[in-house]
């Protein structure tokens, strides 16, 4: 919990590049929540990447659903392609 807190008050950019500048408190508190919620599954401690992306999308007010599916397939001119 210190590493990312350290990392992220060094580098506030990054994380509003993430979320709204207004939310950064209650960013830093689910990330304690989650963090906690590991430890009392026998977890590690550490965030996985999925678990920091699905912070973001709640307090960016997006759904998890809805992400997931505009990253699958990206329609262009010339047909659909995706990136895996």
């Amino acid at each position: 919990m210190s590493n990312i807190t350290k990392f992220f008050r060094e580098n506030p950019n990054d994380l509003y590049n993430l979320i709204p500048e207004s939310k950064k408190d209650e960013f830093f508190d689910k990330v304690k929540e989650v963090a906690t919620s590991n430890i009392d599954k026998g977890d590690d401690v550490s965030l996985t990447r999925q678990q920091l992306i699905d912070i973001c999308l709640v307090l960016n007010n997006k759904p998890k659903e809805d992400a997931k599916k505009s990253n699958i397939v990206i329609p262009t001119i010339f047909g659909e392609y995706s990136l895996n």
